[in-house]
């Protein structure tokens, strides 16, 4: 699997992110990972996939705000830009990948 499918894979997950990411309430980060890891049909360990998405669920909560999050989840078709700044967001952790 490629890492672009990897990301979009994501992308979804991201859009259910709760409005105070930045912040993660209890459990959500950890719900979160797990989703994103239990989504994944790859040729990836398991613990490269948990790295990969704990590295992705601190970069989108790092690179977006608590409005811009909201946004993408009360859109039913994403911003393209947002969805961009996901992706390049994302893409930074492709390297939690190589094994």
């Amino acid at each position: 699997m490629s890492y672009r499918h990897l990301i979009a894979l994501f992308l979804p997950l991201a859009f259910a992110l709760p409005a105070t990411a930045a912040g993660w309430p209890a459990g959500a980060k950890t719900e979160f990972v797990n989703e994103c890891v239990a989504s994944a049909q790859s040729s990836h360990n398991k613990e490269q996939l948990q790295a990969f998405c704990e590295c992705a669920a601190d970069k989108v909560s790092s690179e977006f705000s608590e409005a811009e999050l909201e946004a993408m989840r009360s859109q039913t078709q994403p911003d393209p830009a947002l969805q961009q700044r996901l992706v390049t967001a994302s893409s930074s952790c492709n390297a939690k990948l190589q094994g």
